[in-house]
């Protein structure tokens, strides 16, 4: 199935074109749900393919078209609301079990091996504990959290 596609890599070069996802039992509309590390994206202009890895993209827009609209703005309704700094968050680790507790809101928790899970039970035995995402079945955040005991440890 191919898809229209915008790449801005982290150099600045944009690449337009058409990536042809390997899942042919799609939908025709739907987007892929993950990426591969190395992508090759077939020109609009109809120029010769071009493969990038994955990790030198910026990112990866799937458009409805390649004319876009330069005066358009994004819609952003919480840019006058302060930034919550720790999530409430769900966790089901591969085994099954399931635990509750509290992340730090920032990037770490994206590109990471592993995050700070802060139990809310704030008199159990267990100060912190590092969570391998890969341990993880999922990961649900439940709420935001302002900043609740002095105990709470950050950095």
């Amino acid at each position: 199935m191919l898809h229209n596609v915008v790449v801005h890599l982290k150099n600045s070069t944009i690449l337009r074109g058409h990536y042809r996802a390997d899942d042919s039992s799609i939908q025709p509309s739907a987007i892929p749900s993950d990426l591969p590390i190395s992508m090759t994206i077939e020109p609009e202009n109809g120029s010769p393919a071009v493969t990038f890895n994955l990790e030198d993209a910026k990112a990866v827009f799937f458009v409805h078209s390649f004319t876009g609209s330069p005066s358009q703005q994004d819609v952003r309704f919480f840019d006058s609301l302060s930034i919550h700094p720790y999530l409430w968050v769900r966790v089901t680790f591969q085994d099954g079990e399931i635990m509750e507790g509290r992340v730090s809101n920032d990037i770490d928790l994206l590109i990471k091996n592993a995050f700070r899970l802060f139990p809310v039970d704030e008199l159990t035995n267990n100060r912190c504990l590092f969570l391998p995402k890969g341990s993880l079945r999922s990961f649900q955040i439940i709420g935001l959290l302002e900043e609740q005991s002095s105990q709470l440890e950050v950095a």
